[in-house]
């Protein structure tokens, strides 16, 4: 064939003139990418070979890349393995550009597609939801074209990897922060337009903890946590009990002698001979005699009377502000597309008064829940800790048991300061799926320095993100959760690495039909490409982690210059946030591993012991990089099961496409959450929680194990209480338990309902649901995938 007589025909239909030059210099790079640099021979003869292939005058530019990767895999399949994977990225960004179109139209037309659901807590639709959702979009094209290594662009585009939060990628930002909201309050922070000084009223507190949490929000891409809600609150509660009692005698004195007194005189004297809003018989009276110096004459009778309505003015005040702390973490806007705040609250150690006021009201009111209506609030998260001899034994547990009507009515009295919280916390989560739990005993959640008399034990208590974020562990400072956050992380796709094993061991092992021998070899395979990916994903933090280290602190105004972010306040304005970013944590997270199990063995890890060793040692192998990147850079690595959202339909879409539909691996729209057993898998509570259990102590970047209720929990909270006690027996680290929460929207009825109302027959219900770690009422802003998976989800008996 006249090689001048040949036209190529381009993928946009255009023709032009043939020209060897263009198949040898592809063929050139491929070898180059591999590291092959002095075999020009050989790319001349494989160039001739693809040439003396043209059947006809005119061929495709696809039919000749066909062509180049036959030859490459005859003589070196290497090399044609970079040429497949060059191509494949060619394909995308040239996809990328008439995609980005569909994507903005989709946008503009308010398609209910699953970049316009990605997020359950934003309004998509809304003109600024639009304006949030086109800026991601074209903010992740910048961040693959111009910032991203391009491994690691390339690893995300073809789903090997998913680098999360790439449209925050540019602003250099972090995931995530835990305040210490006693350092905030005692000296006070600034905003933009002023500064706020110490609050003086639990309304206050409550109040300025929504703004700290509204602010911030707008420097972070990830949630807000407050790590000892009920630590910080507690002096709140002291100082509005001051503040009445100091009135209250005031107003006695005035009555009495028709003379006035210093307030101001009697706070002091309050604070000195009055540490707590419980007193006793011994402190009034030598409170009741130091009033004598400020010649304020009142009896033992009308002083306790006056303290206890001091008291009772107190706790009322202490409900209004938990009231107006949900409903304003409900309502409070701080982005684009109505998203609230996603926030979280850790609480149930502090045994002071105080303290316990705070959380019995919080829990009251979240029952009370918003609105006429009482809808279930979706934030905050809340999370109540579990510590034996705190809010916590086995003899109050079991005394509980006995009775659990009376201990729950608060007619039985407990050794545990805070076991008739951990009751009460039952209760509430039977209400209104709030709070989750943390079990602080359990051997990877202690830390050394924790101590009971210490009135700032909480520094030393772990605290995580509803969602189920953990940071504690620190090689740059103390193991503590306060002031520090997640950097950013990033998700390995396990069940891919999983099908392309088998995929390898049955064309490596000679007896096809040795089940056994094909297993053996596949799961050696996967083994080793997890270790491989996740040496790819440390890598790839690493390098968002150089990036992110050049921020100017003035990039944070609120979260450095406060020092929220420990060791920022220290920072000028125009330096680099550099070092004070080593406290942070990098997670290499992973999705699947049900699905992985499929792929390798045709059986999922809730019921196959072999699946669950080999997925438990796949997630080592995962440890075994951390490990080895910890001592390398000296960084916080750390494993993270991934609280997939958007991802668990996008890595299954492409795999689908890729492999086709595999039984339990690719036939769903989504991936089960990273160790989590199937959705679908009939199981036991106390087996799925036996199954789990150990997995938690090897992703210390996060974890969190579900279980579903069926019918109302709220009928019998005693199983609530039971269930929590297996979780703290076999060892979670996170447990939530999930069951039904539905109201009409009509008339308010609130219990489990299927289609219609009973009482009113309406179809428009609420219809309260867990999606990652958060709630949301309504599914239809829920993506595809995370739909099928609800719908999917079996009750555990």
């Amino acid at each position: 064939m006249n090689y001048a007589e040949i036209c190529i025909i381009k993928r946009d239909g255009k023709r032009e003139d043939f020209s060897i030059s263009k198949i040898k210099n592809a063929i050139s790079k491929a070898f180059s990418a591999t590291g092959i640099t002095d075999e020009q021979q050989l790319v001349a003869d494989i160039t001739m070979n693809v040439i003396s292939r043209f059947s006809n005058p005119t061929i495709t530019v696809e039919e000749i890349q066909d062509l180049v990767e036959k030859e490459l895999m005859k003589v070196r399949p290497e090399v044609a393995k970079k040429y497949i994977i060059y191509r494949e990225w060619r394909n995308t960004e040239r996809d990328k550009k008439t995609q980005m179109k569909q994507v903005m139209d989709g946008i503009v037309a308010i398609d209910k597609n699953d970049i316009n659901l990605s997020n359950a807590n934003m309004s998509s639709h809304t003109p600024a939801g639009q304006m949030m959702t086109f800026a991601s979009e074209v903010t992740k094209d910048y961040t693959y074209k111009y910032l991203l290594p391009k491994r690691f662009a390339e690893a995300h585009q073809l789903g090997d990897i998913h680098i999360h939060d790439l449209d925050y990628y540019p602003t250099k930002t972090t995931t995530c922060i835990q305040y210490d909201m006693d350092d905030l309050f005692e000296r006070g922070f600034r905003t933009k337009n002023g500064s706020i000084r110490t609050p003086q009223s639990i309304q206050s507190y409550a109040t300025l903890a929504t703004i700290i949490f509204q602010t911030n929000q707008n420097e972070q891409h990830g949630g807000q946590a407050i790590p000892a809600f009920d630590f910080f609150m507690a002096k709140g509660v002291s100082k509005s009990f001051r503040k009445h009692l100091a009135s209250f005698i005031s107003f006695y004195v005035v009555m009495d002698t028709n003379t006035s007194v210093e307030e101001k005189a009697i706070r002091a004297l309050i604070e000195e001979h009055l540490p707590s809003i419980k007193t006793n018989e011994l402190e009034r009276e030598t409170f009741r005699m130091a009033l004598t110096a400020l010649q304020i004459n009142i009896d033992k009778e009308h002083l306790a009377r006056v303290i206890e309505k001091a008291y009772l003015q107190t706790r009322k005040d202490t409900h209004q502000a938990m009231e107006g702390f949900i409903h304003n973490l409900n309502t409070m806007h701080s982005r684009g597309g109505n998203q609230v705040v996603f926030s979280s609250i850790n609480y149930g150690t502090d045994t002071s008064a105080e303290g316990r006021m705070v959380i019995e009201e919080l829990l009251k009111a979240t029952i009370e829940g918003l609105g006429t209506r009482g809808e279930v609030p979706v934030f905050p998260i809340q999370i109540f800790k579990i510590k034996e001899g705190v809010s916590y034994s086995e003899e109050d547990y079991q005394k509980a048991m006995t009775d659990f009507e009376a201990a729950e009515e608060g007619r039985m009295t407990f050794t545990t300061p805070n076991f008739d919280l951990f009751l009460k916390a039952c209760h509430t989560t039977a209400k209104a799926l709030f709070p989750n739990f943390m079990f602080l005993d359990t051997p990877f959640n202690q830390n050394d320095k924790w101590d009971a008399n210490d009135p700032k034990r909480y520094q030393y208590e772990l605290a995580t993100m509803g969602c189920r974020t953990r940071v504690y562990e620190n090689v740059a400072g103390e193991k503590s959760s306060l002031g520090r956050g997640n950097l950013s992380f990033t998700t390995l796709n396990m069940p891919r690495l999983a099908i392309e094993a088998r995929i390898k061991a049955e064309s490596m092992v000679e007896d096809g039909r040795n089940k056994d021998a094909v297993e053996m070899k596949a799961k050696e395979i996967f083994l080793e490409s997890i270790h491989e990916m996740a040496t790819l994903v440390a890598d790839q933090l690493y390098a968002r982690y150089q990036y992110q280290r050049t921020a100017l602190a003035r990039q944070f105004p609120f979260m450095m210059g406060n020092d929220v972010w420990k060791g920022g306040g220290n920072l000028n304005p125009n330096e680099e946030v550099g070092d004070v970013l080593r406290s942070g944590t990098l997670g290499i997270g992973f999705i699947g591993g049900h699905n992985a199990m499929m792929a390798l063995y045709g059986k999922g890890h809730g019921h196959s012991d072999k699946a669950w060793d080999t997925l438990y040692e796949a997630v080592m192998e995962i440890n075994k990089v951390v490990d080895e990147y910890k001592a390398k850079y000296n960084l916080n690595y750390s494993v993270l099961a991934t609280p997939a959202e958007g991802l668990s339909g996008r890595f299954t879409r492409m795999d689908r496409r890729k492999y086709g539909k595999i039984e339990g691996v690719t036939d769903n729209e989504y991936y089960v959450n990273s160790f989590h057993i199937d959705v679908k898998e009939k199981i036991s509570i106390a087996e799925k929680i036996k199954r789990e259990a150990p997995f938690h102590a090897i992703t210390r970047g996060g974890h969190i194990t579900y279980v579903e209720l069926d019918g109302e929990a709220q009928k019998n909270v005693r199983a609530i209480a039971k269930i929590v006690k297996v979780m703290y027996d076999e060892g979670i680290g996170y447990g939530s338990i999930n069951h039904p929460v539905d109201t009409c929207h009509n008339c308010g009825y609130k219990g489990v309902i299927y289609d219609k109302c009973p009482v009113c027959q309406s179809e428009n219900i609420l219809r309260m649901r867990r999606i990652t770690g958060y709630l949301t009422g309504d599914l239809s802003s829920w993506n595809s995938a995370k739909r099928a998976e609800e719908k999917d989800r079996v009750k555990h008996l």
